[in-house]
């Protein structure tokens, strides 16, 4: 694995952690299909929270926020509108796109929860 492959792997399992701790029940890791990929899909009794996870080991090139394109955004929404095509049973009033941004730094992380920020 490649030094962004780790760093992707881990800032996903911190995210998965991150939610499990506000409550929420991991659905899915790495979901793909046609039009792309979504990070984490976590729900909360009828609440669906559909997350970009984005992590950095440091600020050099920017806030991890920052690399959500125009591009990415609109193939993480294609994504999950496809994914609410196969689940038609969710509440597309309860669907929510967030980022969860996450900066290493020592041996610490500074995670920002980015509510419907995609």
């Amino acid at each position: 694995m490649s030094h962004n492959q780790i760093l992707g792997k881990t800032g996903e399992d911190i995210a998965g952690l991150f939610f499990e701790e506000k409550g929420y029940t991991v659905v899915h890791r790495n979901w793909r299909c046609r039009a792309g990929e979504i990070d984490l899909i976590v729900k909360k009794g009828d609440e669906w929270r559909f997350i970009e996870v984005k992590m950095r080991s440091g600020i050099k090139y920017g806030y991890p926020e920052e690399a959500v394109t125009e591009y990415k955004s609109d193939n993480f929404y294609n994504a999950i509108s496809e994914y609410l095509l196969k689940n038609p049973e969710i509440n597309e009033d309860k669907v929510h796109a967030d980022i969860l941004a996450i900066i290493l730094n020592d041996k610490e992380f500074d995670i920002r929860w980015i509510e419907d920020g995609v």
